[in-house]
């Protein structure tokens, strides 16, 4: 039930009867019908006034605790009202029951922290080390290597190769699948049509969505995931099946994701999801009854990927066969009490993660612009800062009537933690940098990449001396995670035992030397 209307008039608020428009008003009773922002009216698809700019993105996560445990509800309602205020703020309670905090920089997480203490819970609580999020994502085989030599083709099978195969538990049911690279500004592409993307989920009925009753569009919202569908067939012009575009199964993770399921399977035609689209009966009617099953691992999959439980962006995974006596099962599973749609889910998602790795793997990192102002005299320092934490200046002018450089440059958020500050300290407070979320960027190095050819190891050496980049990323993301690495606890654990041992040995030659002299 909505209460009464409020004029918000500077710091007080003013009950009103009525409030034109063009007025900013208060509404009260809508606290638990509206999580961040919403616009109000008669119709189910107006769209909103005003979307998510992209650099409103969290990236940067921390994780809070109180510090007296009996405070925890009030710790989560605080929580709850900070995400309600502020549009750039996440807030998620993880498997492990951690409450996560995401927010959008450095200075961003300082204010939500101080708001958190002393607006919203009025506790004190305890802050994580900030935590930095990746996504993983897999690339076109490479031609070349790290020293620009060509890799030769092993001549292999390449369809056989690539393409997985898993089976459930009981083996009444296999799955072949096949992982394909979408295009890097695929990633960019769905963010800003998050709003098409969720019409089409509202409107279509098929096995994971939602609403099992599609909702009628109108002209505007039609034309919206028309125009969607153009570009995304654009964009799945690489992948070599024909009418890809009408053989998407669904979106991940969470149906609004950046990666897709598409149908390849013979003998089943399923609904295509877009609005008006015919679609014929399939053939193999049972295969829709465990659809549901299989999308659940699908987003399972993506949702962590096997590098280092990160979400997976601009994959496109293709169910080429699904074979088994589904049916035929159905009494001997029940009987046996392992469901065989809880097995579905498992062989589809380790079967994704397995075809992930069949790839080129790589990271994805989350980019900042940067944005310098900066006198002639501190420039070096201010480039120096930059290299230091893998930072690329791509402009630098000279502002008009002044003596002031402004660059502008991308540096990673992974990097970028106290950037300000030693910026301010280097250059004794003559620069001013200035970041805002940009885009997400894909490493060029491979995470698993050991020098292997005789040109690596001249100019690697044994065990890559350069370092890896990706690979440091990747094992602090696990070892934070609890999850297992390649870190060595001891070194050279036989060199020290043996030190031991021929201290122990000299003291008993010495010992033995002395005794004739007593």
């Amino acid at each position: 039930t909505l209460g009464p209307t409020y004029m918000m008039m500077g710091g007080d608020l003013e009950v009103v009867p009525s409030i034109p428009a063009g007025n900013i008003c208060g509404i009260s009773g809508l606290q638990d019908l509206i999580q961040k922002s919403a616009t109000i009216s008669d119709s189910l698809f107006c769209p909103p006034f005003h979307g998510m700019s992209a650099w409103q993105v969290p990236v940067l996560r921390v994780a809070v605790e109180p510090t007296n445990p009996a405070e925890i509800p009030r710790l989560i309602t605080g929580m709850k009202l900070l995400n309600q205020s502020d549009p750039c703020v996440e807030t998620t309670v993880l498997d492990t029951g951690e409450l996560v905090l995401c927010t959008s920089g450095e200075v961003h997480l300082e204010r939500c922290i101080e708001d958190l203490k002393t607006r919203f819970s009025k506790i004190d609580v305890k802050v994580s080390p900030p935590l930095v999020s990746f996504r993983e994502t897999i690339i076109i085989p490479p031609k070349l290597d790290r020293v620009n030599e060509v890799i030769v083709d092993d001549g292999s099978d390449e369809t056989l190769q690539r393409s997985v195969t898993t089976h459930t538990v009981n083996r009444a049911s296999s799955f072949r699948i096949r992982a394909y690279p979408l295009p890097e500004g695929f990633v960019n592409f769905i963010s800003e049509n998050r709003n098409a993307l969720k019409c089409l989920i509202n409107s279509t009925s098929f096995a994971g969505s939602t609403s099992h009753i599609p909702v009628p569009l109108d002209e505007h919202i039609d034309f919206k995931i028309e125009e969607f569908k153009l570009f995304l067939e654009e964009y799945l012009a690489d992948i070599p099946i024909e009418n890809a575009i009408e053989k998407i199964i669904c979106f991940g993770p969470n149906l609004m994701g950046p990666n897709i399921l598409i149908n390849n399977i013979e003998r089943y035609d399923r609904p295509i999801i877009w609005p008006g689209s015919d679609s014929t009966e399939s053939d193999v009617s049972c295969l829709w009854d465990y659809e549901s099953s299989v999308i659940r691992g699908f987003d399972l999959a993506t949702s962590s990927g096997p590098l280092c439980e990160e979400p997976m962006a601009a994959v496109a995974f293709v169910l080429e066969e699904w074979t088994g006596t589904l049916k035929c099962e159905l009494a001997e599973t029940a009987a046996t009490g392992s469901p065989i749609a809880g097995q579905i889910v498992s062989a589809v998602k380790e079967g994704c993660r397995a075809a992930f790795l069949r790839q080129p793997c790589r990271l994805m990192i989350a980019m900042y612009k940067c944005e310098i102002q900066a006198s002639a005299e501190v420039l070096g320092r201010v480039y120096a800062v930059l290299g230091k934490r893998q930072g690329r200046v791509q402009n630098e002018e000279l502002k008009e009537g002044s003596g002031t450089f402004i660059i502008a440059a991308v540096l990673p958020v992974a990097q970028s933690l106290g950037f300000a500050e030693e910026v301010r300290k280097k250059t004794s407070g003559f620069a001013m940098p200035q970041l805002v979320f940009s885009h997400w960027e894909t490493l060029t190095e491979d995470p698993f990449w050991v020098p292997t050819t005789e040109e690596e190891l001249a100019h690697f050496g044994d065990v890559g001396d350069s370092g890896n980049l990706a690979h440091d990323y990747m094992m602090s993301a696990r070892k934070r995670k609890g999850l297992s690495t390649d870190e060595q606890i001891v070194v050279s654990g036989e060199k020290q035992r043996t030190l031991k041992k021929n201290k122990k040995e000299k003291s008993t030659d010495c010992d033995s030397a002395l005794i004739p002299l007593l």
